[in-house]
């Protein structure tokens, strides 16, 4: 029988770890076990039918082919392009990409959550698959020059694949046969933790015969740590046309050439302090605006000097009204190089003003868009048309954030007594109400074991503690998307209020308790080191870690606030059934309602509870050597979660 006490354990002590400078001993890293978007979107449509609400062709597609995974709608490939949903397409977990939005292959399935977490953590198995539809090459030859080309990067912004993990690209052939072609093993052993690995570009001539034929695909797939959300590889500017050459041979191969400028970040928050969520009481139209902003681009082509680079920044009101509140021109790059150089990232600070008839009065959603102007001096395929433009949307709620809402990974405060805090500072007069932790889901793990100490400072983190509550315990529920909140209350169960003035800075955070170290939500692709504090006994530091921390305070003057809310997903269980019973030399057994993606285990104990069968699912079981008696059978899944259980008798 499976002691889950001791697998918890495994888990704890295997799972990826980073550890950072000075703070190695208080803060730590790890990997996420699942992905809480994908499991939102588990009940998915299976790519080739339809996805968010789009019918996709599987015809054979002409050349050329291109994908840069930047049109933001859909976490999964585009299904006109791709056969298959098993890679995360993100504007998050990549590291300095050539364009926005990646594809990245792990250690999950399409639904999020671990292949098999039974899987040994230390041998790289076969994970995820990104595989072309059906391209016409009939009538092509080597002489054609016929290139594949992409971009990829270890690691990013999150795991870090090991030696022993591969990326591996293959072509089928016209015998239906899958050819390797490229491989590349995951970080050498050497590198130090602090490096993460840039984006390479890698060229493939198609020089056989064999796959010159109507039907030909490509694919990619990774060998990973299958029991988690690990070894991560981000694909991006996949790209396969003829008459190409193999210019990744240049002096300066890390980039390629292709008529195209691509965006490789979205926007940042609009507001100051980096604020990506503020409660609209405490906005002011003179006041929460950012007055500065940062531009990131990438030139894909070899010409300079001969085209501007004209870009827009427009931030507007998108719900519950429709307003344009700024519209800024940035300075045209007249002699825009190739990237990289210094032109690519660049500071602006504001020459218009926001809209200053702009003053919210309920929940507001704005929106920050980025746009290259008339680029065809730069390009003129709409291929490369979709990461022209690019936004963030920012929430005036109820709460502060710094974080994007997406947890690329978890931190944990090491050692009992490590304590956390982030600053925030109340514009107006209000009242804490309590505070939203983002806890990334953990495969079993008992909620009632996690407790951590919340705790809240006024005015600076040397004074006295305005609330302390021992024992607080967490919950980790699969289905929704991370964030619990914590209501302030003492030990006799009465809320406690926390009353702020204006301009009042105020801490919110945790100290760690006894028992296991309780993972929250860590955000890389924001950056709020300069307000957040780690502390030991009575010393703080600031965080040297580049992230956010994913807590929120909600502030609200009076009990009629509303939580972030909830995003329950109903997926539909497989329901076991079993004949005949009572049972003689077999039984049979069958799925209603399977996930083909899943793998199912079947466990039966006697009614002693001693284990005779822990196996993968099967339709007939021999049952030939079983003594008679009563039996019970249990249903589960890949991560081991109890599904389905049933009872017969043996005769």
């Amino acid at each position: 029988m499976i002691n889950y006490n001791k697998l918890y354990c495994f888990f704890t002590l295997m799972l990826a770890t980073l550890t950072f400078g000075v703070q190695a001993q208080h803060l730590r890293l790890q990997a996420l076990e699942n992905n809480p978007t994908l499991i939102e979107a588990r009940q998915a449509t299976h790519n080739i039918t339809a996805r968010n609400n789009q019918v996709c062709s599987i015809d054979t597609l002409s050349l050329p082919f291109f994908d840069d995974f930047s049109a933001e709608y859909s976490i999964y490939p585009n299904c006109a392009l791709w056969q298959d949903n098993h890679a995360f397409v993100n504007f998050d977990m990549a590291s300095n990409p050539p364009s926005i939005g990646v594809a990245t292959l792990d250690g999950l399935s399409h639904d999020g959550s671990p292949y098999n977490v039974y899987a040994s953590v230390s041998v790289g198995s076969p994970a995820d698959t990104l595989s072309s539809q059906h391209l016409d090459m009939s009538g092509k030859s080597i002489s054609d020059q016929v290139y594949l080309s992409f971009y990829y990067q270890k690691q990013g912004l999150s795991d870090r694949p090991e030696e022993r993990d591969s990326l591996i690209l293959e072509f089928k052939d016209s015998s239906d046969v899958w050819n390797l072609v490229w491989s590349v093993p995951g970080v050498a052993d050497s590198l130090s933790t602090l490096a993460v690995p840039v984006f390479q570009q890698h060229y493939i001539l198609v020089d056989s015969g064999a796959y010159f034929y109507k039907g030909f695909q490509f694919r990619f797939r990774n060998l990973a740590s299958i029991s988690g959300n690990n070894d991560h590889w981000h694909l991006d500017y996949i790209y396969i046309d003829e008459n190409r050459s193999n210019n990744a041979d240049t002096s300066n191969s890390n980039y390629g050439r292709y008529s195209d400028v691509a965006f490789t970040h979205r926007p940042k928050t609009p507001l100051k302090n980096s604020y990506t969520a503020m409660p609209w009481k405490h906005f002011n139209s003179n006041d929460s605006w950012n007055d500065s902003l940062v531009i990131e681009n990438f030139n894909h082509n070899d010409l300079s000097g001969v085209a501007t680079l004209d870009r827009l920044y427009e931030v507007e009101e998108s719900a519950p009204n429709s307003n344009l509140l700024l519209s800024e021109a940035i300075p045209a790059v007249a002699s825009y190089l190739p990237s990289p150089n210094s032109d690519d990232k660049g500071g602006h600070r504001l020459n218009n003003t926001f809209s200053t008839s702009f003053v919210p009065t309920e929940k507001t959603t704005l929106k920050s868009t980025y746009t290259i102007l008339a680029p065809t001096g730069f390009q003129n395929n709409p291929i490369f048309f979709d990461n022209d433009t690019i936004c963030t949307y920012t929430e005036l709620d109820n709460y502060f954030a710094y974080d994007d809402g997406t947890a690329e990974t978890r931190v944990i405060a090491q050692g009992l007594g490590t304590k956390v805090a982030v600053e925030f500072v109340a514009e107006v007069k209000d009242t804490l109400q309590g505070i939203y932790f983002h806890l990334p889901y953990f495969t079993n793990r008992d909620a009632q074991l996690d407790f951590i100490n919340v705790k809240v400072w006024l005015d600076s983190l040397t004074g006295q503690e305005a609330f302390s509550r021992d024992l607080y315990r967490l919950q980790y529920v699969d289905g929704f998307n991370g964030f619990f909140f914590v209501e302030l209350l003492d030990f006799s169960g009465q809320k406690v209020l926390i009353h702020l003035e204006p301009g009042q800075k105020f801490y919110v955070g945790w100290q760690q308790s006894f028992g296991p170290e309780v993972p929250v939500g860590f955000d890389r692709s924001t950056d709020a080191r300069a307000k957040t504090f780690v502390g030991t006994g009575s010393t703080w530091d600031t965080m040297s870690l580049v992230g956010s921390v994913m807590i929120r305070p909600l502030l609200w003057g009076d009990s009629s606030f509303t939580l972030i809310p909830i995003q329950n997903v109903e997926v539909t269980k497989p329901q076991l059934l079993l004949y005949p019973n009572p049972v003689g030399s077999k039984v049979q057994f069958q799925l209603s309602h399977p996930d083909p993606l899943q793998s199912y285990h079947l466990r039966i104990v006697d009614a002693f509870g001693r284990l005779v069968y822990m196996d993968d699912y099967v339709q007939v079981l021999s049952t030939v050597n079983y003594p008679a008696g009563i039996y019970f059978v249990s249903l589960l899944d890949a991560k081991g979660q109890l599904m389905e259980q049933l009872k017969f008798l043996k005769q």
